[in-house]
């Protein structure tokens, strides 16, 4: 059903494509990111602080071009211990060119060949020129793993000290070690997100307040890094997962109207690949078929959430609905 006039429901189903690296432990990739696995060996996330969000979390073997093409967002998830898969420089490329909201995640910081500072350079060479690094990892006292992250915008530290995270206030020291990071960090922000005339201020040698490159980094264009081993990360990460957007919006189509997507009342979808397919509107428990040349026929579904289902035998581009919908999903195309 397309929507009645005045009528809106809205349903911001975001879909993020997260590559790791090829011998990652895909239980630890998603503790690392917050998220739980759909159902049991499954590449798909849930996050339930986020349910309208939902990760497909692929090794570079598994990447597929219209997954990323159908995704609302891109994270790549770097091992100090593997490097950079040429799959996951591609498909990152591919990102860039379709300007999707991308992150790049960095673990095994601590027992991995290249630590947090060589992955950041590795990462700024082969996949973001403009890179921004505003936390940095803090290691245990006996370096055999992370107690929290030191924020280089604002100067302060946050540990998991006691099974508790605390923010304090960073040492002397901290400060000084990292002014010239911090400067980087400020002329990136002031040139990203603050108006012209506090850029000019900038510019001319005047501070500007730690509040405005705050609001500079949640700007659209910024792509960062974040340690995530032990847990640090989680909440940096969860912080931009709840800046995310839809970006890849289908158009109902039947006889001479047209809407959106997510402006449907009903339950629809469109299969991306033979076995996924992102859905919209009330998740609802109903029987759902996909509309293909010969008609409409049935799915056989493993799992389903409110963004995404897990069938088998999908033809990719058909619609999916229940039995007596009428419209069709056209995908965009960018």
């Amino acid at each position: 059903m397309l929507h009645s006039d005045g009528q809106r429901t809205g349903y911001p189903h975001v879909l993020i494509y997260v590559i790791t690296s090829e011998t990652s432990d895909l239980a630890q990739v998603f503790a690392d990111i917050g998220a739980d696995s759909w159902v049991e060996e499954s590449h798909v996330a849930t996050f339930k602080k986020f349910p309208n969000l939902v990760a497909i979390v692929h090794r570079p073997s598994q990447t597929d071009t219209r997954i990323l093409e159908s995704c609302d967002a891109l994270v790549v998830s770097l091992d100090g211990a593997a490097g950079v898969d040429p799959r996951i420089i591609e498909m990152w490329s591919n990102a860039r060119d379709i300007t999707l909201p991308r992150h790049i995640l960095a673990f095994n910081v601590v027992h991995g060949r290249a630590d947090f500072d060589e992955l950041c350079a590795i990462a700024s060479r082969v996949l973001e020129p403009d890179l921004l690094v505003r936390y940095l990892p803090i290691d245990s006292d006996d370096e055999l793993s992370l107690t929290g992250v030191y924020d280089i915008l604002t100067s302060e530290i946050h540990a998991l000290i006691d099974s508790q995270w605390i923010t304090k206030a960073a040492d002397p020291e901290h400060i000084a070690i990292t002014s010239s990071a911090r400067e980087d960090l400020f002329d990136q922000l002031a040139f990203l997100g603050l108006d012209d005339s506090t850029l000019e201020n900038h510019q001319a040698g005047l501070p500007i307040s730690v509040t405005k490159l705050e609001g500079a980094w949640s700007h659209p264009d910024v792509v960062s890094i974040t340690p995530i081993d032990d847990g640090i990360g989680v909440d940096i990460l969860s912080n931009w997962l709840g800046t995310l957007k839809p970006i890849w919006i289908p158009v109902l189509s039947v006889d001479d109207l047209a809407c959106e997507v997510n402006e449907t009342t009903s339950r629809v979808g469109i299969a991306i690949t033979e076995q996924v397919a992102r859905m919209w509107g009330p998740d609802v428990e109903a029987q759902l078929f996909e509309t293909v040349s010969a008609g409409k026929q049935g799915i056989e579904l493993v799992a389903s959430t409110p963004v995404a289902i897990l069938a088998i035998g999908l033809t990719p581009g058909s619609t999916i609905s229940d039995e007596n919908f009428e419209a069709v999903l056209v995908a965009p195309t960018f």
